[in-house]
């Protein structure tokens, strides 16, 4: 369990150093967040909207000795482990994962996805097989490639079925609405503007909106989202690559 926005943190997972946190406590430079405990443990204070008495989950954080037995936990920035929670749903054997990825990302490396893959590999022994990464960056002029890509999800276990992930990146390729394509031909950035603009105004807002709601309606096809069961969904983004390709 992460929170949005808290990259700056004493507690930044693998990240952090032990005299780094004392400093950003002691100078309150901490965008992280103390809530109740949604295990056993903070059973009586789940919905409090913090510690009643601050001091001792400072020292704690200053420390580093939050852990996730107390009444209270700590949570920074899911950046600072794994920043898509693909690692989570792997983890509880999900077996269909739509995952957006809205990473800042403008030549499409795939780091985060690669670091999740990565993760999984190695802690939970489990195969993420892509069928194919084909979603181009931005380009002048812009590109024609797909949004989306398909994995299947190998888990170890004995007689366990393959899982689906369905990987949905933002790219821009002016065949959006008109809304999107003014705002992208202003902002040549569009869609994966830096994380540090974190002031949006109402258009590049609406923007981004609009840009999800394209893609979705692009990937639905003319099925206008009445789906019997997944695999039937799955039938329509495969309807949607192979129109693409």
């Amino acid at each position: 369990m992460t929170i949005s926005g808290a990259a700056v943190s004493p507690s930044m997972g693998y990240h952090s150093s032990p005299a780094l946190s004392v400093l950003m406590t002691v100078f309150n430079v901490r965008l992280g967040a103390w809530l109740g405990n949604p295990g056993p443990a903070g059973a009586s204070v789940y919905r409090d909207s913090g510690p009643r008495f601050s001091a001792i989950p400072l020292i704690q954080e200053a420390l580093g000795l939050a852990t996730e037995s107390r009444q209270y936990v700590y949570l920074s920035d899911g950046g600072h482990f794994e920043n898509l929670g693909l690692y989570e749903m792997v983890h509880r054997r999900c077996r269909f994962i739509v995952l957006s990825d809205a990473g800042f990302d403008p030549n499409m490396t795939f780091e985060d996805l690669g670091n999740a893959v990565r993760k999984i590999s190695i802690d939970l022994n489990v195969r993420i097989d892509f069928d194919a990464l084909n979603i181009p960056p931005r380009k002048t002029p812009p590109l024609a490639g797909s949004y989306v890509a398909v994995a299947k999800i190998f888990y170890p276990e004995q007689g366990a079925p393959v899982g689906h992930l369905l990987y949905i990146k933002p790219s821009y390729r002016a065949t959006e609405p008109a809304s999107v394509r003014s705002y992208a031909e202003a902002n040549p950035k569009f869609p994966h503007e830096p994380t540090t603009d974190q002031m949006f105004g109402e258009s590049q807002f609406e923007a981004y909106r609009a840009l999800g709601e394209y893609i979705m309606e692009t990937i639905d096809g003319d099925a206008n989202w009445e789906y019997l069961d997944i695999a039937s969904f799955m039938q329509a983004v495969s309807g949607y690559q192979t129109r693409v390709k």
